[in-house]
């Protein structure tokens, strides 16, 4: 482990390298719970998966045979505050890497910062074809080795020798019928505290009807795998205004051949104080009914243990307040009651309004952060998380 200057050190150097970075150039189910120090292994991820290859975009071909059905993203959500004044602000990022159109893998940005102070949510979504991007790899003489994806407004490398990411990416929200200001990110997220973790003994996730196509391939499954607490230094700017922040971000890595098929789900991701941290998933049908066998829970302790409770046994999901946009008019269950092996959490979000519309023909969904309170909404706030609600609204 690094001491406290090396990490300040890791984390100047880092983010210096990103600054220069340029934007523009070219399994099976298992029912009940599941123990991580069983003989299925520890729950690390790097038991399952090829580090640092498998931190990157895979080929759909050497996935899933059908690569219609190919999805993956890299994806972060964090919680970070002003350097000067304190203020929260939470943010999320995404790259997909997906099937734009028949026979044709391209990429998909979603980015969008959560302005506690001001109850706002600027963001924007852009797709980028084959040939409007391009994935390197390379050598820097002072950090190494690095993959680079980069379009014409987005570069996101990752520092293969360092383990870390650097993620620089704007745009103009109004294109989107939002509040009408750019943003951008520029942030830098280094792996120091925590591992990266596993959501199934084997990293293979059941994703709706599409596993019933090909039981013994991915279509209908993905491999999964988190980091629960990356630390996050950089930058992020609304219109022109650029804030220093700094604070910890999830990092979720996820693919396989579930395109299309999981019309609708409920996902949470809950910092504790106490050190600890929990995933939730609750797929849903067309109908958003709750297909309780697919759902699953992820503990890690403040010890760095992980344990698993999958199907029914993982939690009871209730929501106790459904809320309507009023500049799109799509209700989501913004607040709820869980009662998990873990513990009963009361979510609420910080403010009501984080829809992620992104235009006319896209999927639409609800991305925010909450509070976190024990056992009931009157109930002292025990942590901090992120919630994504999707399939409540119509791609229309």
């Amino acid at each position: 482990m690094r001491d406290k200057k090396d990490h300040i050190a890791l984390a100047l150097a880092i983010a210096l390298i990103c600054s220069l970075a340029p934007i523009g150039a070219a399994g099976q189910d298992i029912e009940g719970y599941v123990e991580s120090q069983s003989s299925e292994g520890s729950g690390m991820a790097l038991e399952v998966f090829a580090f640092p290859e498998d931190h990157l975009l895979h080929q759909p071909q050497s996935v899933v045979e059908d690569t219609g059905l190919f999805v993956e993203w890299l994806y972060w959500t964090g919680i970070l505050e002003d350097d000067e004044t304190g203020d929260l602000y939470g943010f999320q990022y995404t790259l997909f890497h997906q099937n734009l159109m028949p026979g044709i893998i391209g990429y998909v940005n979603h980015a969008a910062i959560s302005d506690v102070q001001e109850s706002q949510h600027p963001r924007f979504r852009y797709a980028a074809l084959p040939d409007q991007a391009e994935v390197t790899n390379g050598t820097d003489d002072e950090a190494g080795t690095y993959w680079r994806y980069q379009d014409a407004q987005t570069t996101l490398t990752y520092w293969k020798d360092l383990d870390a990411w650097c993620i620089a990416t704007q745009g103009n929200v109004s294109e989107d019928g939002g509040h009408g200001e750019n943003i951008s990110l520029n942030l830098t997220f280094t792996n120091e505290k925590s591992e990266y973790i596993l959501h199934r003994p084997d990293g293979i996730s059941s994703q709706g009807a599409c596993s019933m196509i090909d039981p013994e391939g991915m279509a209908g499954r993905s491999y999964y795998y988190s980091h629960p607490s990356m630390t996050t230094t950089g930058t992020l700017t609304i219109d022109g205004h650029e804030i220093d922040v700094q604070g910890n971000s999830w990092f979720d890595h996820q693919w396989g051949g579930f395109g299309n098929c999981l019309p609708a789900w409920d996902w949470f991701s809950l910092r504790l104080y106490d050190g600890s941290f929990v995933m939730l998933y609750n797929l849903k049908d067309p109908l958003l009914n709750d297909i309780s066998s697919q759902r699953g829970l992820t503990y890690i302790d403040p010890e760095g243990g992980i344990r698993w409770w999958l199907g029914e046994d993982a939690a009871n999901l209730t929501a106790t307040r459904w809320w309507r946009s009023d500049l799109f008019g799509f209700r989501y269950p913004l607040e709820w009651i869980i009662d998990a092996p873990t513990g009963r959490y009361a979510l609420e979000p910080y403010f009501d309004e984080q829809t992620m519309n992104t235009g006319e023909g896209e999927v639409k969904y609800w991305e925010g952060i909450m509070r976190v309170r024990n056992s009931d909404p009157s109930g002292e706030q025990i942590g901090i998380g992120y919630m994504e609600l999707a399939g409540y609204a119509p791609i229309r």
